[in-house]
């Protein structure tokens, strides 16, 4: 026998229903991604790999060309850095502008102190295998650390990126086994730690250092340098495309005068690459060089 129920009964179960399926929908909100600023392009390519959708990264500097060693900051840099939830600076002297702007964020990387880097030490961090592996171990336990952050799933992409990683290694093992030791010159001293884990050996440090910090090299360094070159007793010209002076530009000259094979290997993340496929693009120009600039 079927029953049959008031209109007015009918209508408040429906009622009933739609607020539960409200109310459990309110329940579950969707999660805002994790803000991640970075003053650098490859520390937040990096933080995206490891944090997929669970981040939003934004980097200061995106823009090829730009030296960071001296760059004066706008305020929406600052702004935009003291209100990200995680902040990553390289430090070393490299983007000190930045630190002030990072201390007000809620949590922060300094991949200077993860790294153990020191005085004197080479301070393009992102151009360090052993400092990336480092920062993206110190990342991943951060994210994890957050509100409503799987930290399995963190860990899973963390595995990933350590695996790529350990690839830009062998292929640095590789080089080194076929190039150890071989001299090459450089205006400013931006890949030297990768140069350095290729087998290649900057022999022109003074000077490079002296062009990175924005000071005049010495007579006796230009001489050598330029002896260097000319002779070709390196077997490439290492520049950087965001450093511009008339020591650089006439260097270069040289270098195309006697057919030295000169390698750009700038300090940006390109647009669009990851920081592995970046690495591995600067390790093939050089081997490829290591050729053309044969004996």
């Amino acid at each position: 026998m079927m029953r049959c129920f008031p209109a007015f009964l009918l209508a408040g179960l429906a009622l009933g229903s739609l607020g539960s399926g409200l109310a459990a929908a309110q329940a579950e909100p969707s999660r805002t991604p994790v803000s991640v600023v970075c003053a650098e392009a490859a520390w937040c390519d990096v933080a995206a790999q490891i944090g997929g959708a669970d981040v939003q990264t934004h980097a200061l500097l995106a823009t090829p060309g730009i030296d960071p060693h001296d760059l004066t900051p706008s305020p929406s840099m600052a702004r935009a850095m003291a209100g990200a939830t995680i902040a990553v600076v390289n430090g070393a002297t490299y983007d000190d502008w930045a630190l002030p702007f990072a201390a007000s964020a809620p949590s922060r990387i300094v991949v200077a102190s993860v790294a153990g880097w020191q005085p004197g030490d080479n301070p393009h961090l992102f151009l360090d295998p052993v400092a990336v592996g480092k920062v993206a171990h110190v990342f991943a336990d951060m994210l994890s650390r957050q509100p409503g952050i799987s930290a399995s799933d963190v860990a899973a992409r963390l595995e990933v990126f350590l695996k790529e990683l350990a690839g830009v290694t062998d292929s640095l093992a590789a080089m080194k086994a076929r190039h150890d030791a071989v001299p090459v010159a450089a205006v400013e001293p931006v890949g030297e730690t990768l140069l350095r884990d290729a087998g290649l050996n900057v022999v022109d440090e003074s000077f490079a250092l002296a062009i990175m910090n924005h000071a005049e090299p010495s007579p006796r360094d230009v001489a050598q340098v330029d002896t260097l070159v000319d002779g070709r007793k390196v077997r490439m010209l290492i520049t950087n495309p965001a450093i511009h002076s008339p020591q650089i530009d006439r260097l270069v000259d040289r270098a195309q005068a006697v057919g030295l094979p000169i390698v750009a290997i700038g300090e940006t993340l390109p647009p669009g690459q990851s920081w592995q496929g970046w690495v591995h693009g600067i390790l093939q120009t050089v081997d490829q060089a290591m050729g053309d600039g044969g004996h």
